[in-house]
């Protein structure tokens, strides 16, 4: 049936102006079918242009199981939702109930609103203005979604004021329960035949369901994960936890508004002037010859001890004050249950005989966070991955090292003798529209000349190219630096990551047709730029996580000591998929036309550089500027 629906002729291509019928996009299209009838799991790398979203929306459509559809950021989730679910409905004929549900603090909290509204010297001056566009959005909107509200940036702190988290809802005891657009939207998921979420809801949905509290999501048969390669991290964050000075601050703001709506009648100042001291005292020695973020036990001292001893008593005053207070309301007795949580996650993180977290911090000016992240997120992952009776569809472009599974099958806690595996490349033709560019006499990226000589490689290839590059970076220092001298060269427009928000960058690299983007990270997977305008994506080194990050060595020393190899099993698994998430940025559509060129010679020069090699797209490679020259006059003509 499947077959029949995506082949030349069938209803896809009959339905779909523009669509063509691709033997990639059939295979992977059967094979989820197959795994969604038989409850199996399947994972399945599909290269850029496949057209893997259809290849799965279809069988979910068609399969008669109630589906859920995670993805990995927002911005994909209502794409799929908006754009590419109405489509293929519409040619299927497919008449199922589907809803998009976002995380709590994407939906407007009426009760917070009001109370805001209400505590107006609670806020500052320049939340004022917002908050009233706000309220007037708020008179007519349906949803309660805040991406509604164009003219707010999401960033902005009064949306903290307005929406709520699972720590301050005050649930059924809200006065505006019976018209809540959290729990509206829930309602509607609940009825739902197939749920469009992002991964941070499917995880906050099977933590609240392992606390025992009632979930977000219906009772499915089918999950399927798209963008699945970022699922080990976003998983860590919610099987870890963070204590912070912000948190601290929001609980005391949560405490002065419940305080002023419920009137305990206690005295809450002079515990928060006790509770700022300690605060104090532990950024003052976090920040003691801080130099990064480090693991918490190699920084381990009296101090440090004496500083978090003062946090701990000064929550333990809060918590038995909020014992006394809780009875006077709802709010109260919910930043009574906050304390209660906080005061243990940071006995837990004190505790030096954590075996299986790394516990770390990161620490500012004027603030601090304590952070615990597991160490290895598969055994967390282990009893939601391999429920017999649901089946389970991982799909991403960038899964697997050199087209072994086997890593990431691992990372995330599947049965290996029970997991199907898919890999389609790419369609395009690599091979005539693109070139790999590893450059001679490329320093390493630790050399003391390797920014000079980057520079003048940039500045080399940008005239080659008209500009209409992206320049990726692995840290922001090494992007700072380059950028600066780059910037004191050229006329052209060059954009850097932290000037503006991303899509704003984005949008204004589009419009200037010989512009350069310098980003990192945020830019190196989830961009989307078909045409000329992006030509060229410049990576300045293999993007090996740092081995002295916190979690990276942690994790790294728990793999030595359990006998294994950190830099095969970890390092270098990791670095690959970091890769072809960048490369990936290159050629997006059929016709697209570009270089990608890898500044870091170690790429060709050791012998883990052919794992690199063989795991990205089947692109030439070439050696010198000279051999791109060409290429680039031949994609004007």
């Amino acid at each position: 049936m499947i077959a029949q629906i995506f082949k030349k002729g069938g209803v896809m291509h009959s339905s779909l102006p523009g669509f063509a019928p691709r033997k990639s996009q059939q295979q992977m299209a059967e094979m989820v079918f197959d795994a969604i009838q038989s409850s199996g799991t399947l994972v399945c790398e599909s290269g850029t242009g496949t057209g893997k979203t259809y290849a799965y929306l279809a069988p979910a459509l068609l399969s008669g199981k109630r589906t859920v559809i995670s993805t990995a950021t927002r911005a994909l989730q209502e794409q799929i939702y908006c754009r590419d679910l109405p489509t293929i409905a519409k040619a299927l004929k497919s008449e199922i109930k589907t809803c998009m549900l976002k995380g709590r603090s994407n939906y407007l909290c009426r009760y917070r609103l009001r109370q805001t509204h209400q505590q107006t010297d609670l806020i500052g001056v320049a939340m004022k203005h917002p908050l009233s566009q706000i309220s007037e959005w708020a008179a007519f909107t349906e949803s309660g979604d805040i991406s509604e509200v164009q003219d707010v940036p999401e960033q902005s702190p009064v949306w903290r004021a307005v929406t709520s988290t699972s720590e301050n809802c005050l649930g059924g005891h809200c006065p505006d329960f019976h018209k809540c657009h959290v729990n509206t939207a829930r309602k509607k998921a609940l009825d739902s035949d197939l749920v469009v979420i992002n991964h941070h809801v499917y995880f906050s949905d099977a933590s609240l369901k392992e606390e025992g509290f009632g979930g977000m999501l219906p009772n499915h048969e089918v999950v399927i994960f798209d963008e699945a390669h970022g699922l080990p991290d976003i998983a860590s964050h919610f099987f870890g936890f963070t204590v912070s000075s912000t948190q601290i601050k929001h609980l005391i703001e949560d405490i002065e508004s419940a305080e002023k709506e419920e009137n305990s009648s206690v005295d809450f100042n002079p515990i928060f002037r006790t509770l700022d001291q300690a605060v104090k005292k532990l950024i003052k020695i976090a920040n003691a010859n801080y130099q990064g973020p480090e693991i918490f036990e190699e920084v381990r001292n009296r101090k440090w001890d004496e500083a978090t001893s003062s946090l701990k008593q000064a929550l333990e005053g809060l918590h038995v004050a909020l014992q006394q207070a809780a009875a006077a309301g709802t709010g109260l007795s919910r930043c009574r249950d906050r304390t209660a949580w906080m005061l243990g996650n940071l006995w837990t993180w004190c505790d030096d005989s954590q075996q299986d977290s790394a516990c770390w911090f990161a620490a500012g000016k004027n603030w601090f966070r304590l952070n615990s992240t597991p160490l290895e997120v598969a055994k967390h992952l282990h009893k939601q991955m391999n429920d017999p009776h649901k089946s389970r569809i991982f799909v991403s472009a960038t899964l697997t090292v050199d087209q072994d599974f086997h890593p990431f099958i691992d990372k995330v806690g599947l049965s290996e003798r029970e997991t199907d595996a898919g890999y389609w490349e790419s369609p395009y033709d690599y091979s005539r529209n693109s070139r790999l560019l590893v450059p001679q006499d490329m320093p390493e990226p630790n050399a003391p000349e390797f920014p000079e000589t980057l520079k003048q490689l940039i500045l080399e290839i940008g005239k080659l190219s008209r500009g209409r590059a992206f320049c990726l970076f692995t840290s922001f220092a090494m992007l700072n630096r380059v950028h600066d001298l780059v910037r004191a060269e050229v006329d052209w427009p060059l954009y850097k990551q932290g000037d503006l928000q991303k899509q704003s960058l984005i949008e204004k690299f589009i419009e200037n047709e010989h512009a350069m983007l310098f980003g990192t990270t945020t830019f190196w997977q989830g961009v989307d730029i078909k045409g000329d305008a992006l030509s060229c994506v410049i990576i300045d080194r293999l993007p090996f996580g740092s081995p002295a990050e916190p979690v990276m060595k942690s994790r790294i020393r728990n793999c030595n000591n359990q006998g294994g190899n950190s830099f095969a099993q970890l390092q270098l698994p990791e670095a690959v998929v970091a890769l072809k998430q960048g490369a990936g940025r290159l050629i997006r559509s059929e016709k697209d036309r570009g270089v990608l060129v890898i500044c870091d010679p170690r790429i060709l020069d050791k012998p883990y550089g052919k794992v690199f090699l063989a795991s990205l797209p089947p692109m030439p490679l070439v050696r010198k500027t000279s051999d791109i020259a060409s290429f680039f006059r031949k994609s004007r003509a």
